[in-house]
């Protein structure tokens, strides 16, 4: 069994997009035998507000369950700009990298999650200094963001930020090429790291899994108005949700459209809803209440802006296909995640940033029961045929495992 250090910004008590993955990675690992430290900030997602029990302090160890976990203040602010996400990187790369180094010294291996490219580059430098001391340490870059896409699709950019980005490109390249072994999560990301330079055989392509067991396709409710719309995750600069209102607005009161989450967009979230008779926003719910949110739900929707194409893979569709309900999605045709939606045969996918397109077909799986019951089975069917918690995880075990030798 293997010593495995991971290093990411993300990990619970936090509710939605990686910080579960993460967690839950690292428990599997620990229940097959591994020994597992991880290096993290204080808990702050989604909201980027660190969280009251964790705030005055810089730095603290605690464990949960077999995990031990290292955790550093950073700076975090609900704000969108550039210089705050820029600061939130920065701070969490320098003041995690002392309890990294010391952990480093008994680790087998380096996991390295992105979207923290900042820590990522700090790795690849502790690696390579380690090596030239003779310690031999593997890094595993775990790719779930592709960050520079992501800040690109901020609408604050100065000329100075955009070249800041533009350099922080350079750094990607080496970073991604210095890693012994990436996992992405999706296949634009593999593609995008071969354009980099890195050699395919070095790249392991995981989707994010679902526990099918915990996830279960219950039967639907009765096929009475109004139809229930459901979008639950991070409510982020990446998303569409003036698409989503809009669409709802469109659409009427036939529909109920409820939004779960938090995050940096909230307060402009609800100041949109709040101009409509049927959307309503709620905060995230616990983990052991998911199953039953995403089963209370007729309609799963999933939006993101045209800009932010393929910047990230949506996590939530791998659980929005195991509940056996069919998915409504306004995304890019092109990106990553429509293939996968398409392929399904659970979703019904329409351009972004298009509020009338979204409304058509909202309404064609409202005024529809039948055909929202023949989508849900296939998105079941393949959540259960690709998206599969074990044998995602024994993959990214032993992707993380065999980079050591």
């Amino acid at each position: 069994m293997s010593r495995i250090l991971v290093w990411s910004p993300n990990y619970a008590p936090e509710l939605t997009g990686i910080p579960p993955l993460v967690t839950d990675a690292c428990d599997w690992l620990a229940d097959h035998g591994h020994r597992i430290d991880v290096v993290t900030a204080v808990p702050n997602y989604p909201e980027r507000k660190i969280h009251p029990d964790y705030r005055g302090r810089m730095w603290l160890t605690e464990r949960r369950g077999q995990v031990d976990l290292h955790r550093t203040w950073l700076w975090a602010r609900p704000q969108e700009r550039f210089v705050d996400k820029a600061l939130y990187e920065l701070s969490f790369a320098a003041l995690s990298t002392p309890a990294t180094l010391r952990q480093m010294r008994r680790a087998d291996v380096l996991v390295c999650v992105v979207p923290c490219l900042g820590a990522a580059a700090v790795s690849a430098l502790l690696v390579r200094a380690l090596r030239a001391s003779g310690r031999r340490i593997p890094l595993v870059l775990w790719v779930q963001d592709l960050v520079l896409r992501a800040a690109s699709s901020l609408g604050d950019l100065s000329p100075g930020a955009r070249r800041v980005i533009g350099a922080a490109g350079a750094m990607e390249s080496a970073v991604f090429r210095a890693a012994d072994r990436l996992v992405v999560c999706s296949p634009v990301f593999a593609h995008h790291a071969e354009r980099l330079g890195v050699q395919p055989a070095r790249i392991e392509t995981i989707h994010n899994w679902v526990d099918l067991d915990r996830v279960r396709a219950m039967p639907p409710r009765e096929p009475v108005a109004p139809t229930r719309l459901l979008y639950a995750g991070n409510l982020g600069y990446t998303q569409g949700f003036g698409t989503l209102i809009d669409a709802a607005r469109l659409v009427g009161d036939d529909i109920r459209l409820e939004i779960v989450g938090s995050g940096n967009s909230a307060a402009e979230v609800g100041r949109l809803a709040a101009t409509t008779t049927n959307v309503r926003v709620s905060p995230p719910v616990a983990n052991d209440d998911y199953p039953d949110l995403l089963a209370s739900a007729d309609v799963h929707v999933i939006v993101q802006r045209g800009i932010s194409a393929d910047a990230n893979f949506p996590s939530k569709i791998a659980s929005y296909l195991a509940s056996g309900r069919p998915i409504v999605a306004s995304i890019s045709p092109d990106s990553a995640a429509a293939s996968v939606l398409r392929e399904s045969g659970g979703a019904l996918v329409v351009a972004p940033d298009a509020p009338g397109e979204l409304a058509v077909a909202i309404r064609a799986l409202s005024g529809r029961p039948e055909l929202r019951r023949e989508l849900g089975v296939r998105a079941r069917a393949y959540a259960e045929s690709h998206f599969g918690r074990d044998r995602a995880l024994a993959r990214l075990e032993s992707a993380v495992v065999t980079a050591k030798r």
